[in-house]
């Protein structure tokens, strides 16, 4: 009987190790299963946070692409941050398992997003005001183009305006007539036609009325060409040149004359040097007053 009981209680001894080691054995798979589980969502939650930073920072050099920037020192600090962004894209694949560095770096890509929130708005806001500048621009330009405009339009009526009064101010030689002179004993003077008796050429005109033209001294001047187109010249003038249309030529005689606007006779006389041979044939007289020529005439002599 004794011996009965003794290896009921080892049967029951047993049975009650065998209860504890399944217990034990249990709750170690069940721990094991967790870590294992647990492992698994930390795997996934750094995957899903290194896919999360990745497009976060794709999406921030997106945006710095699309934006265009004429301040030079503002493109000059987009430039920098997207250098940044791109270095942060490569510590992400280098430490795409450790957590903590790809904590890390989505903390400073959350800074960095919040940086360019700050620089596109500031863009914006120069680009309206560029908008506007250009507007005003645009308009000064057009109202600068329009003064350009009347300022060229005003040029050009004072230009012409000034080329009606300084034609309108030229004086006009009427009937203008030269003609060969000889003086004899008595001193009266007679017309010549031959070239050898001429002893002096007279030159008579009616200077015209004018009311534009300056009252004053007038400088008139006369070039006689012989018919070998040769300027005769009085020899005993020191300076015998003078400007007359926009060149530089010899005169044969001038004559100051007071003009003030009304019309007046004017005769000119030029006398032949002794012992000057006067050739025959057509002769021409042009008559000049401020640079231009206001009258000409011609006789022939045998």
């Amino acid at each position: 009987m004794a011996e009965q009981q003794d290896a009921n209680k080892k049967y029951r001894i047993a049975v009650i190790a065998l209860a504890v080691v399944t217990v034990i054995l249990l709750i170690m798979q069940f721990t094991k299963h967790s870590e294992v589980v647990e492992k698994d969502a930390t795997i996934d939650n750094l995957e899903l946070e290194q896919l999360q930073l990745e497009n976060d920072l794709q999406d921030m050099l997106i945006q710095y692409d699309t934006v265009t920037v004429q301040n030079e020192r503002l493109n000059a600090e987009i430039i920098g941050q997207q250098e940044q962004i791109k270095e942060m894209l490569k510590q992400m694949e280098k430490h795409k398992d450790d957590a903590y560095i790809i904590h890390k770096l989505k903390k400073e890509a959350s800074t960095l997003r919040d940086i360019m929130k700050g620089y596109l708005v500031t863009i914006d806001s120069l680009n309206t005001l560029n908008q506007d500048l250009k507007k005003d621009n645009a308009f000064l330009v057009e109202e600068l183009s329009e003064a350009q405009v009347r300022a060229q339009n005003l040029e050009s009526s004072k230009k012409d305006l000034e080329e009606i009064v300084a034609t309108g101010s030229v004086l006009q030689a009427d009937n203008m007539v030269a003609e060969g002179l000889k003086v004899r004993n008595n001193g009266k003077q007679v017309v010549v036609t031959r070239a050898n008796k001429t002893e002096s050429i007279r030159t008579c005109t009616r200077i015209g009325e004018n009311r534009i033209a300056p009252v004053g001294k007038k400088t008139i001047y006369l070039r006689i060409i012989s018919p070998d187109g040769v300027v005769l010249e009085n020899p005993d003038a020191e300076e015998n040149r003078f400007n007359f249309e926009g060149v530089s030529g010899k005169y044969t005689i001038k004559r100051v004359i007071d003009y003030n606007n009304e019309a007046m006779d004017l005769c000119v006389f030029f006398n032949i040097a002794e012992g000057y041979e006067m050739a025959t044939g057509k002769y021409i007289v042009d008559m000049y007053e401020g640079g231009m020529k206001i009258g000409s005439a011609n006789f022939d002599l045998k």
